[in-house]
């Protein structure tokens, strides 16, 4: 296992835990200002780290800029907004499935993008795991029927994101193809970008409020709200711009799909039921990330 896988299943494993603490912020902010809030706290901490490590390997070329910036307006700023819409309209398991072919995507544009083959062994190791974690986020019973008009918008916004979250991948290993880029100025960058059309989002959208959002005005327990930024955002975007730097964008994106096993698992440790389908689609989620590592 190399640098780049390693880092992968750390920011699955960061992203899983901070996912629990984001949600007992969701009823205090909402999805683009939380979003909004986390961006620019995020971004900070990074600044304040750049400047004490006195890290100047700032991306040289302007193709760089251009990946980079590209990959956090559709990651972070469209990717996830689309996200939470597709959430609201289709809930948690319709809008998990389908983003589980978010690998398989990445997999398609690292050939279209960068002219990037991925092996037979890869690509079988992309299968098992997406096929485990559609098992494992398998809803225990029927998923309430939804509006014709609200299932296809929902629908719609799932495709966008896992495309755009994909796309985000792929164009920043375009950027870091590039020795000299250091990944902490990527994961900035990319955060920045993304944020900013945020920003522009919320400030335009009656309904929402900028200075909320960055003052997190009627936020409950903040230092809890800072400690999930801190490893969800901070940690988890650099580990994520680390492992692209050294493996392929399909097989991190893969590695990061089993995020939502790591809840899974947390949950049982807490003593939460655990269904068959969990631990079968666990097994061979585990079994898909086992292929890709060892190939």
């Amino acid at each position: 296992m190399g640098i780049g896988e390693a880092a992968a299943i750390l920011a699955a494993g960061v992203w899983a835990s901070s996912t629990i603490l984001y949600k007992r912020f969701s009823h205090h902010l909402s999805p683009l200002e939380l979003n909004l809030c986390k961006g620019v706290v995020a971004g900070l901490m990074m600044l304040v780290v750049i400047l004490a490590m006195q890290d100047w390997r700032a991306p040289m070329q302007v193709n760089s800029w251009y990946w980079l910036v590209a990959s956090g307006v559709l990651g972070i700023a469209i990717g996830d907004s689309a996200y939470f819409a597709a959430l609201r309209n289709i809930g948690a398991a319709r809008t998990l499935i389908v983003e589980s072919f978010a690998p398989a995507i990445a997999g398609l544009l690292n050939i279209f993008l960068l002219g990037v083959y991925l092996s037979l062994q890869a690509w079988l190791g992309i299968a098992i795991t997406t096929l485990g974690v559609l098992i494992a986020v398998k809803p225990k019973q029927l998923l309430p029927t939804v509006e014709k008009q609200l299932y296809y918008k929902g629908l719609s916004f799932a495709l966008l994101a896992a495309l755009c979250q994909a796309a985000g991948m792929v164009m920043s290993k375009g950027a870091m193809q590039e020795q000299g880029v250091s990944s902490l100025w990527a994961a900035i960058i990319r955060l920045l970008s993304g944020t900013f059309v945020v920003a522009i989002v919320v400030a335009w959208m009656r309904e929402h409020s900028v200075g909320k959002a960055v003052q997190m005005s009627g936020v409950e327990g903040k230092r809890w709200l800072f400690f999930a930024i801190f490893f969800g955002t901070f940690i988890g975007l650099w580990l994520q711009l680390v492992s692209v730097k050294y493996t392929d964008p399909a097989i991190a994106q893969t590695i990061f799909a089993t995020a939502p096993l790591m809840v899974m698992t947390i949950g049982f440790m807490k003593r939460e039921p655990v269904t068959f389908n969990m631990a079968l689609g666990g097994c061979i989620a585990l079994t898909g990330v086992a292929v890709l590592l060892l190939g």
